[in-house]
């Protein structure tokens, strides 16, 4: 390029030399054409094409001036030798110009593309850094707070004294004209990251050659911008992750509601056949009574199948009715009071005793425990629904083993009950006291409502203690309840 203007001006000059107007030649105009394209292709290098026409054509307009004076075919030239210096010096300012304001676009439009995405901030910073220094001739380095840490582009680090920690402390900017440790300066300007919190961070450009003070008000300019879309891009990504939050907890909430749906509609088959066989069983020996006469013996073992049908109904009622007040967030009603719970403990244990179990119940109580502020009907109901189902879901003839012991710290009355069934699967543990949950494993061993745990859970609850399934090994399940002493 730099040859073919050359040419250009050769021939320029020599058309001139050949041409019978000399100085006043109107091939004088052409030497603006090798200006132009110097200021379009180098900014500043117009200048130098203006010198050298002006080199070139001068030789034409002296001797013309010594001979003839200022002549007009003279001041023409004259003219020409001015426009030539100024369009010279003004086109390459202007393409100077323009070259910057492309150089700053391109720039941001590389920190736009280095800041999309959902990299982690320290990939970003090194993106920013290697994007920044393919367009800035130096070295980039950039800090960024995060929390409680800076952020490094490459993982420098950052000591107390450097430029940019004194930036990121007192947040102005800050030029230094020689870092020292070399024959030649070298500069460091770095002007601070502003957010809409202050400064968040410094944005740094170290170089043996100057920086200019247009240089660094382009670098400020650069470091606003950088700050705002910094500030913007973790935003963005903290929204982003709000919404990814969002659409996963109403996703589980949906997939929640769903199965409580279907778990409902199980109970409600269940409960229909649960109320079915008792009814059935009541009006079938009802009528027995009715239509025929029985001898004592026969009529004291009818009686007791009624009375236990009638239990029965009794306890379907009762999960009816808990699951109004569960599903409408009601505490159970309760009549507290200082309550033995060692004595209600032996009680319910007793009563299972009696109701021809296989199942080899073991009480545990130590002795003196201290009172709980509790209602006597709900704790009974409370151990027996443990026990029951301690034995409902073991093995015939195995153990179910009750303990009732104090809690020093702090004071406490703690209630275990274990069996040696097959245990819970670990992904059930957590669920075993929703509603309507029934783990596969249950389900195959024993009918049921679901709600029995969930029942359990909510009389706890509204007493203010605390209750909690695990396993035990080698098999078996563990239900431990705890229930604040009074003093």
């Amino acid at each position: 390029m730099t040859v073919a203007l050359g040419l250009v001006l050769g021939a320029i000059t020599l058309a001139i030399a050949v041409s019978d107007a000399g100085a006043g030649s109107l091939w004088r105009h052409a030497y603006h054409v090798p200006v132009v394209v110097a200021a379009l292709r180098w900014g500043g290098g117009a200048v130098l094409a203006a010198l050298a026409a002006v080199l070139l054509y001068t030789p034409f307009v002296l001797p013309a001036l010594e001979r003839s004076g200022p002549s007009p075919s003279v001041l023409e030239g004259l003219v020409t030798l001015a426009l030539l210096l100024g369009v010279g010096v003004s086109s390459g300012a202007l393409a100077a110009g323009v070259h910057r304001q492309r150089v700053r676009y391109e720039t941001l439009v590389a920190v736009q593309r280095a800041l999309d995405g959902e990299a982690a901030l320290d990939v970003t910073l090194v993106r920013l850094r290697t994007s920044l220094e393919a367009r800035l001739a130096g070295t980039i380095g950039l800090a960024v707070r995060d929390g409680e840490r800076v952020a490094l582009a490459g993982g420098a680090v950052l000591t107390s004294g450097s430029p940019a920690a004194r930036v990121l402390s007192a947040g102005g900017p800050l030029f230094v004209p020689d870092l020292g440790g070399g024959m030649r300066p070298r500069r460091c300007f770095v002007a601070p990251l502003v957010g809409r919190g202050g400064t968040t961070g410094a944005l740094a450009l170290e170089r043996r050659g100057d920086i200019g003070g247009e240089e660094r008000r382009a670098l400020l300019a650069l470091a606003r911008h950088l700050g705002l879309a910094l500030e913007n891009a973790r935003l963005a990504a903290r929204q982003r992750r709000f919404a990814e939050e969002l659409a996963e907890k109403v996703t589980a909430a949906t997939r929640h509601v769903v199965e409580m749906d279907r778990m409902k509609s199980d109970f409600v088959a269940i409960a229909s056949h649960e109320l079915r066989t008792p009814l059935t069983a009541l009006q079938g020996f009802s009528e027995l009574l009715a239509t025929r006469r029985f001898a004592p013996a026969e009529l004291a073992r009818v009686g007791a199948i009624m009375n236990a049908e009638t239990e029965r109904l009794g306890r379907i009622v009762a999960d009816f009715l808990d699951l109004a007040r569960l599903e409408r967030g009601l505490a159970p009603p309760l009549r507290r009071g200082p309550v033995d719970a060692g004595a209600v403990v032996g009680d319910a244990v007793e009563v299972l005793r009696r109701a021809r179990t296989t199942h080899r119940l073991e009480l545990d109580c130590d002795e003196a425990l201290p009172k709980v502020d509790a209602d006597p009907d709900a704790l009974d109901r409370i151990v027996k629904n443990l026990v029951s189902n301690a034995v409902k879901y073991s093995p015939a003839g195995s153990r179910v083993r009750v303990r009732a012991r104090l809690q020093a710290m702090p004071p406490a009355v703690e209630i275990i009950v274990e069996d040696e069934g097959p245990g819970i699967a670990a992904a059930d543990l957590a669920r075993v006291f929703e509603p309507y949950y029934r783990t596969a494993a249950g389900a195959r061993v024993a009918t049921g409502s679901g709600l029995g745990l969930a029942v359990v859970k909510s009389l706890v609850d509204a007493h203010g203690g605390s209750i909690r399934a695990e396993n035990v090994a080698p098999h078996g399940t563990r239900m431990t309840l705890i229930l604040p002493a009074l003093p």
